[in-house]
C-alpha cells in the first residue's frame, strides 16, 4: 500500500497502538526496576499528587494539611486534572498508574497534531507521518512524558494551540489558550505573546476602516484563567509567582547581580541550542538538525513578512525562542532530560520536518525512484537514531524510578511508620516524602512552605536562622544540600536514625547522596541572640538589635551588603565554634562582605551616644568607615583574631538627631570581613 492510500483513521491507529506500547513499555521498565512498585523517575511529580490528593479532600491547595494554601504547584491545570482521580482512588498510589495513561493520550495527541499541522504546510504525504512518528519515538520525549510531571500536558496544548492558529480557527484558539494559559506560568506569557502578534496584524491590516478592534478583544480572554492562578496566589501567599518559581529562578536570588544572570543564562541558553538541538554534545538530534530548523522558521517568517500577515511562523518562533528562553534562568534549568525547556522541543520537530521535507524536495534528482529512496534513507537514519535514545532513555527511567522507590518513597513509609504523627519534619525533597508519610512537613527549599523560598536563595545560614523558630523535631534531607552535618544542632550526623543510601551507575541519575534522618538537637539554638561579652555593655540598654541572616530581621531595618567586587557577591556564612572571652559554644549565621553594609537602627533617643556592638568570627585585620545619617562618624578598626569575637564602637551623641538613622559602613582596604549579629545600645 501507498503512503498516499493511508486514510487519517489508519494513521491515528498508529499513533494510538505506539502510544499504548510506549506507556506499556516504560511502565513495565518501572515495574522490573522497583521490584514491583509504583514510583516515578523524580521526586516533583509527588508534588502533584499531594496537591491532587488534599483537593480530592477538600482542602485547596494545602500541600500539608492545616498548613492553608501554597503555591507549589507549578501547573494550575495538572493538579486539577489529577484531582477527579485522586478522588476515585482515594489517595492510593494507583494515581501514578494515571500519569502513564494521560502521558499516553498526549503522546498520541501530540504526535496526530504534529501530523496535522505538517499536512496543512503542505509538506507531502509521507512526511506528516515522519513528523508524528520522528516527536513521539524520541526517548528524551518519552522519559518526559511518563515522568508524572505537567510535560505532556503542557507540550500538547502548545501543539494543539499552534493547530488551530494555523487554521484560524477562533472558538478553539480561545478555549486551548485559556487552558494554556494555567498549564505553566510560561503558558501565559505564551498567551500575551501571541496576543501581541494579534495586535501587530490589526496595526498592518491595509485597510484601516475595516479593522475591527472586537476580534482582538476576545483574546483577552485566554489571559483571565492566569490572571486568576496569578492573583489568587498574591491573595494567599502575598506573591503572584508560584513558590517554584521563587525557589528555582536566579531572578530570585537574594543578592542578585544582574549583568551575570543575563550573562549566565544567555550563555546557557545557547549551549542548549547548540547542544541539544544540534546534536553537538547531548543525544536529542543528529548534528545541524538546528540549522534546518533556522532555514525553515526563517523563511517561514520571511514569507508571513512579505504578506504583512503574521502567522503560525511568527508564533512558532517566538515561542520556541522566548518559551524556551524563559526557562534557562531556572537554578534547576539542566536536571531531569532538560524538563523545562521539554514542551518547547515539539514545535522544533514541527519546524524541523518542514525544513526537511523542502531542502529535501530542492535536491535534483533523475528518478522519481531514486528520490523514494532518498527520503527513506533519511527519514530511516533519523528513525534510527530515536531507537538508540529509546533504549538509553528506557534505561535510565528504570533506574530513576528505583532510585526514588529506594530514597524519597522509603523514606517517606519509614516516616509514617517510625515517628509520631504530629512530628514536624523539615525536608528538602518534599513530594514522595509527605505523599507516602502525610507527614507535618517544613519546606527547607520553599516549594510548598510560603515565604521560605526567599530564605532558601539567600543560604544556608539564613535557612538555620529560619529552624531556630520553626524548630522542627527532625530532618530527613541529602546529605550536601545543607552542608549541615559538621554542626551540633543536626547531631553532626553521629546519630542517624535512618539512612537511606543507592547504589548509583555513572554517568547518569536522579537522586545522589545519602537522604538521613536526624533528630533536632536543640541545645545550641538560639545561642547566638545575645551579647557574650559582658563587659561591653557597662551602663548601657539595648535599643535595637539585627540578627544577621534572618531575613525578617534583615528587612526591618533595610540592611543590605554591597561589594566593591561585583559579581562577586560573598556568600553567608554559618559558624559553631566558642566565645573567645566567656569559652560559651555558640551557633550563629553571618555575612561576609568585601565592601560594606547598610542598615536602619530605630528606637533610638537623641542627643545620646549610640554604642554598637558587633559580632564577628575569626575576623581578618580591617578598618570599617561609619557614616551616620551621610556624616563622618569616624574610624572602626579590628585586629586579626580567632572565635567568634565581639566588638564594639561608639558614635557620639551629637550625632544622633532623631530615633531613626541610617547607618553605613565601608570597608576602605577593600579588604574581607564578616559581621553576625549587631545590638545597638544607648546609656541608661
Amino acid at each position: 500500500m501507498r503512503i498516499e492510500d493511508y486514510t487519517e483513521n489508519k494513521i491515528k491507529k498508529i499513533f494510538i497502538i505506539f502510544s499504548i506500547i510506549a506507556s506499556t513499555l516504560f511502565f513495565t521498565v518501572m515495574f522490573i526496576y522497583t521490584g514491583f512498585k509504583l514510583s516515578a523517575p523524580l521526586d516533583d511529580a509527588f508534588i502533584y499528587f499531594q496537591y491532587a490528593k488534599n483537593l480530592s479532600k477538600g482542602y485547596f491547595f494545602e500541600y500539608v494539611h492545616g498548613d492553608g494554601y501554597s503555591s507549589g504547584a507549578t501547573s494550575f491545570l495538572y493538579v486539577l486534572l489529577l484531582t477527579p482521580f485522586a478522588f476515585i482512588l482515594r489517595g492510593s498510589t494507583l494515581i501514578i498508574l494515571i500519569t502513564y495513561l494521560l502521558g499516553g493520550l498526549c503522546l498520541f495527541l501530540s504526535g496526530y497534531f504534529i501530523y496535522k499541522i505538517l499536512k496543512k504546510l503542505n509538506v507531502g504525504s509521507l512526511f506528516p507521518i515522519f513528523g508524528g512518528v520522528f516527536f513521539i519515538t524520541n526517548g528524551n520525549i518519552l522519559w518526559g512524558y511518563f515522568s508524572g510531571m505537567e510535560i505532556p500536558l503542557f507540550t500538547t496544548l502548545i501543539i494543539i494551540n499552534l493547530y488551530y492558529i494555523l487554521n484560524e480557527k477562533i472558538k478553539e484558539q480561545l478555549i486551548f489558550l485559556s487552558l494554556l494559559s494555567i498549564a505553566r506560568p510560561e503558558g501565559f506569557f505564551l498567551v500575551a505573546f501571541y496576543l501581541i502578534i494579534k495586535f501587530l496584524n490589526l496595526f498592518l491590516y491595509k485597510n484601516k476602516k475595516l479593522r475591527n478592534f472586537n476580534d482582538l478583544y476576545i483574546f483577552f480572554l485566554p489571559l483571565i484563567p492566569g490572571i486568576i492562578y496569578f492573583i489568587i496566589n498574591k491573595i494567599f501567599t502575598d506573591d503572584f509567582m508560584p513558590n517554584t518559581m521563587r525557589a528555582k529562578s536566579d531572578f530570585a536570588m537574594y543578592y542578585p547581580v544582574w549583568p551575570e544572570i543575563f550573562r549566565n543564562g544567555i550563555q546557557k541558553y545557547f549551549n542548549f541550542l547548540l547542544n541539544v538541538y544540534n546534536g553537538e554534545h547531548e543525544h536529542w538530534f543528529l548534528h545541524y538538525s538546528f540549522f534546518v530548523f533556522l532555514f525553515a522558521i526563517l523563511s517561514g517568517i520571511g514569507g508571513e513578512i512579505i504578506s504583512k500577515k503574521f502567522k503560525f511562523f511568527s508564533v512558532a518562533f517566538i515561542w520556541f525562542f522566548a518559551g524556551t528562553l524563559s526557562t534557562v534562568f531556572s537554578s534547576f534549568f539542566t536536571v531531569h532530560n532538560y524538563r523545562y525547556a521539554m514542551p518547547f522541543m515539539i514545535i522544533f520537530v514541527v519546524v524541523f520536518v518542514y525544513g526537511l521535507f523542502y531542502l529535501l524536495e530542492g535536491l535534483n534528482y533523475n528518478f522519481k525512484t531514486k528520490k523514494n529512496t532518498f527520503y527513506f534513507s533519511v527519514i530511516f537514519l533519523l528513525l534510527l537514531f530515536n531507537f538508540f535514545t529509546i533504549i538509553a532513555n528506557i534505561i535510565n527511567f528504570g533506574r530513576d524510578c528505583r532510585d526514588i522507590y529506594n530514597q524519597s518513597i522509603s523514606a517517606g513509609l519509614w516516616i509514617k511508620k517510625n515517628l509520631p504523627k504530629d512530628a514536624r519534619v523539615a525536608i528538602n525533597d518534599i513530594g514522595a516524602i509527605t505523599f507516602f508519610s502525610d507527614a507535618k512537613i517544613y519546606d527547607l527549599v520553599g516549594l510548598v512552605t510560603n515565604k521560605q523560598a526567599e530564605v532558601f536563595r539567600s543560604g544556608i545560614a539564613s535557612v538555620y536562622e529560619k529552624i531556630e523558630k520553626v524548630k522542627p523535631d527532625y530532618f530527613m534531607i541529602h546529605l550536601g544540600w545543607f552542608n549541615y552535618e559538621k554542626y551540633s544542632f543536626f547531631g553532626l550526623s553521629d546519630k542517624r536514625l535512618v539512612t537511606f543510601n543507592l547504589d548509583l551507575e555513572p554517568p547518569y541519575y536522579v537522586v545522589g547522596s545519602p537522604e538521613v534522618c536526624v533528630k533536632l538537637k536543640t541545645e545550641l539554638l538560639d545561642s547566638g541572640d545575645t551579647i557574650k561579652n559582658n563587659t561591653l555593655i557597662n551602663d548601657f540598654n539595648i535599643v535595637d538589635k539585627i540578627d544577621i541572616c534572618d531575613l525578617t530581621s534583615e528587612q526591618k531595618h533595610k540592611y543590605k551588603i554591597w561589594t566593591y567586587f561585583p559579581p562577586d557577591m560573598p556568600d553567608n556564612l554559618l559558624e559553631e565554634g566558642k566565645d573567645k572571652y566567656t569559652d560559651i559554644t555558640l551557633i550563629d549565621g553571618g555575612r561576609e562582605v568585601i565592601g560594606g553594609e547598610t542598615f536602619y537602627v530605630y528606637n533610638l533617643k537623641p542627643g545620646n551616644d549610640l554604642k554598637i556592638i558587633r559580632r564577628t568570627f575569626n575576623p581578618e585585620k580591617h578598618k570599617l568607615k561609619v557614616i551616620i545619617n551621610s556624616k563622618d562618624a569616624g574610624m572602626w578598626e579590628q585586629e586579626k583574631d580567632y572565635g567568634f569575637i565581639e566588638v564594639a564602637y561608639t558614635i557620639p551623641a551629637h550625632l544622633i538627631e532623631s530615633t531613626m538613622v541610617r547607618i553605613d559602613l565601608r570597608e576602605i582596604n577593600k579588604r574581607k570581613y564578616n559581621s553576625f549579629y549587631y545590638w545597638f545600645l544607648q546609656r541608661r
